[in-house]
């Protein structure tokens, strides 16, 4: 049975800086709420208590005079008015054994305050104690009374405090007093303050988030737009002075960097046409050698450093060819290209696969796929490509049974004319940009190149797996 997964806090969190102010404010607003909720119902209910300790000390304090004077502790004759409900529960007795038991829940701090007022009224006694006890319910003639008399109460009365102290002569005088409960209205009053906190500080943060958002998305937006033509192209600035000034600053840095680029493009492309042209005469004389080993030797010689140059430039110029993209086939791509290899006696082969269409640079994505699967030939005796496509790329797979490396040089083999010993020597050839140039590709095109280790069941290394992922759409 499938469990459903509970939402994580970073997918919960916004990805946004907008959404993280907003929420950071909320959350702080209804925290700061919620602790002043604390602070009131706190604060009532001390009021609660010292209002039960203020009617309990003028209660004993009449109850003892009453009694020193030989007056009766209760007027009996008190007629309409003694059967009123709030009078009903408070009751003052004078019993020989203190009327609190362990049942019930001792009231410390109301001893604290009686025990400083009491005294001071001159008022002795050996101990006092205070418990709280239920509140017993109220018959429905009492309702009908407490309306004839002062109006009807809602809030029922649920606590009693029950004050007893041991006189003098070893009676104890006690007093019921009712604990009045935390008013309803202090969750409603923080609600209504906290509506109207959020109306007046989160709208006009909204605004203000919303502005400085699409500063930022305009910024956003041409940076990207730089990192894929690299061409300079001004962002009007808005919004605080701040990200105006970043704004500009980024106008003037990439304006630098394009005016850069584009010296080293015209030196690129003079160094590479006052290379190859010698190049090309000295290919010529070298076909007037007797010697055809030397012959041999001396053409791949020029070959290669033909093929290092043409790297060399062709890495320069990433990003900057000007090229559109347009809609490749990219299975009958791979299977032209793998016809091409298997042309050359080699052994390379291609999974079936659905037809898959995406926007690519035909010349650069060509070249790529060549470096990635001539490596795999190259190092690992053969090549198996397989292409899946996924939610919104493509995977092309490029399996090898070679040697492997070591999984803390994998990222070296990306470094420009690094060759890794054990896969890659003089006697193979290559020139160390094949990978470097495939990678940059398919930056490129916004996808990824990645290699790792093939292992097999028992974790041996069975050759390498080359991964290059490219957005369809």
């Amino acid at each position: 049975m499938n469990m459903l997964k509970r939402p994580s806090f970073k997918r919960l969190w916004p990805s946004s800086l907008a959404g993280r102010l907003l929420l950071t404010i909320a959350l702080a607003l209804l925290v700061g709420q919620l602790l002043n909720a604390v602070l009131l119902v706190r604060a009532q209910r001390d009021q609660a208590m010292d209002r039960v300790a203020a009617e309990a000390a003028v209660r004993l304090i009449a109850s003892t005079d009453r009694l020193e004077q030989g007056r009766p502790l209760r007027e009996q004759r008190l007629g309409r008015m003694g059967r009123a409900p709030g009078l009903r529960m408070r009751r003052t007795a004078l019993d020989p054994v203190s009327p609190i038991t362990p049942a019930m829940q001792a009231m410390p701090k109301i001893e604290q305050r009686l025990n400083a007022i009491l005294p001071s009224y001159g008022v002795t006694y050996r101990d006092i104690q205070a418990a709280a006890m239920p509140a017993p319910p109220r018959p429905r003639r009492m309702d009908r009374l407490a309306a004839e008399i002062g109006g009807r109460d809602d809030e029922r009365i649920r606590q009693l405090a029950v004050i007893a102290i041991e006189r003098p002569d070893g009676q104890w005088l006690s007093v019921r007093v009712p604990v009045a409960e935390a008013s309803n209205r202090i969750g409603v009053t923080i609600i209504a303050q906290t509506v109207v906190l959020y109306l007046v500080m989160l709208v006009p943060l909204v605004w203000l988030t919303r502005r400085i958002a699409r500063s930022m998305g305009a910024l956003r937006d041409g940076v990207a737009q730089f990192e894929q033509t690299q061409q300079a192209q001004p962002i009007e600035p808005s919004g605080p002075s701040d990200l105006a000034d970043l704004t500009r600053s980024f106008n003037a840095m990439s304006a630098r960097i394009s005016a850069m680029l584009n010296e080293k493009d015209v030196m690129l492309g003079a160094i590479g046409h006052d290379l190859k042209t010698p190049l090309a005469a000295l290919r010529v004389r070298v076909e007037s050698v007797p010697d055809d080993r030397q012959r041999s030797r001396m053409v791949a010689s020029i070959d290669d450093i033909t093929r290092t140059l043409d790297d060399i430039l062709s890495l320069a110029r990433i990003g900057r060819t000007g090229e559109a993209p347009e809609p490749v086939n990219l299975v009958a791509l791979v299977e032209m290209i793998a016809d091409e290899y298997r042309d050359l006696g080699q052994d390379v082969e291609l999974a079936e696969c659905e037809r898959i269409v995406a926007p690519l640079q035909l010349t650069w994505i060509r070249r790529a796929l060549r470096n990635v699967i001539g490596n795999a030939v190259r190092y690992g005796t053969r090549a198996r490509i397989s292409i899946a496509r996924q939610t919104s790329s493509v995977a092309i797979t490029i399996d090898d049974d070679g040697p492997g490396i070591a999984d803390d040089q994998i990222e070296r083999m990306f470094e420009p004319f690094t060759r890794l010993e054990a896969s890659r020597n003089m006697a193979t050839g290559g020139t160390g940009l094949g990978l470097t140039l495939a990678r940059a590709v398919a930056h490129q095109h916004g996808g990824s190149l990645t290699v790792q280790n093939r292992r097999g069941p028992g974790g041996a290394i069975e050759g390498l797996r080359a991964v290059l992922t490219l957005p369809v759409g």
